[in-house]
């Protein structure tokens, strides 16, 4: 098999965009070059989103994350959208750690699609972005003996649910997309944040000892049995009680994009279900691992938790020019 390579040099320069991202853009001198239009800046635990279109259909392709010291930080496969001209589009979507070292990082896709001729080529784009640095706000959680218990003691069944729970973000249908615009706030009511994304817990157990972890979501306190909405379209995943999260629901709404719900009183929805953005789909409780009424909503990329507000003011997907995309020619050379 032979494969022709298409090598890309970026000489860019950054604006903000207003629907999405800040971009760099590229100039490239021959016409026969491809173009890679990526995101410019982004925080950690925000979502990466960028597009190829291509006049040819796609064989593979995989698009992969990398910070300052060549890192991988993640990778991705691409999804395929329905596009409104004659090109093929695809999405990549990945996710920044919330760890993640601020800094340079570089974007690194490669394409494989079909020539005329029934040959193969193979495209190597790359790009760099900009990882901001974000702090996080750090609180200590006092738990009684029955909340300590609930999370330190061995439990096969609390192993069992976890390793089942896991494969939910672990399998994905790449041509399913549910949701385009911004996300809606999963409450009917108004909120009051309890605890923020990516905020380092220390539990302080009964006995005196502690540990710590990083909160995946955002915790929402209202009144008990305030109607939770979900806050795009989607699939549901799962839906279902369980030891630490209690009632919980899980809906996909891009393939490997997931919104979570946990701690609810009630649940409305099963799984399979094809839900609308807003619709109802459960109830604000306090089971599980809790200390009073909230709801745990939480988005993940695959298993890597990002940002819940990020898509509540720019839609999950822009197609357009500006929305941060890799343009492949009509025709290798």
């Amino acid at each position: 098999m032979q494969y022709k390579i298409y090598s890309v040099d970026v000489k860019g320069y950054v604006r903000r965009e207003i629907l999405f991202f800040l971009i760099i853009f590229t100039a490239l001198r021959s016409v026969a070059a491809q173009t890679i239009i990526a995101p410019g800046d982004i925080s950690p635990g925000d979502p990466f989103l960028c597009w190829v279109t291509s006049a040819r259909p796609i064989l593979s392709a995989s698009a992969y994350l990398q910070d300052s010291a060549g890192k991988q930080l993640a990778s991705a496969k691409p999804f395929f959208m329905p596009s409104a001209g004659d090109e093929f589009l695809y999405g990549f979507l990945l996710p920044i750690p919330i760890k993640a070292s601020p800094g340079a990082g570089k974007l690194l896709v490669s394409v494989v699609f079909e020539e005329n001729d029934g040959g193969q080529s193979m495209a190597e784009l790359h790009s760099l972005f900009n990882i901001d640095a974000k702090k996080f706000f750090k609180e200590d959680i006092p738990l009684d003996k029955s909340n300590s218990l609930l999370r330190t003691k061995p439990d096969p069944a609390k192993t069992a649910e976890a390793i089942a729970f896991a494969k939910i973000f672990e399998t994905r249908d790449l041509t399913t997309v549910f949701a385009a615009g911004p996300m809606e706030k999963p409450l009917s009511v108004a909120w009051r944040e309890t605890a923020g994304f990516a905020d380092e817990r220390r539990y302080i157990y009964y006995d005196g000892s502690s540990d710590s972890t990083l909160h995946g979501g955002i915790d929402l306190g209202a009144k008990e049995g305030s109607e939770v909405v979900a806050c795009a379209g989607g699939r549901v995943a799962f839906a279902g009680p369980r030891i630490v999260t209690g009632n919980t629901i899980v809906l996909e709404h891009l393939p490997g994009l997931f919104s979570l719900y946990m701690h609810l009183s009630a649940i409305d929805v099963h799984e399979g279900d094809i839900v609308g953005e807003g619709q109802p789909i459960g109830r604000v409780g306090s089971t599980g691992l809790s200390t009073g009424p909230h709801l745990h909503w939480e988005l993940r990329i695959g298993e890597v938790s990002v940002n819940p507000y990020y898509w509540l003011s720019r839609p999950l997907l822009d197609k357009d020019a500006n929305s941060g995309k890799i343009k492949l020619p009509a025709e290798g050379r």
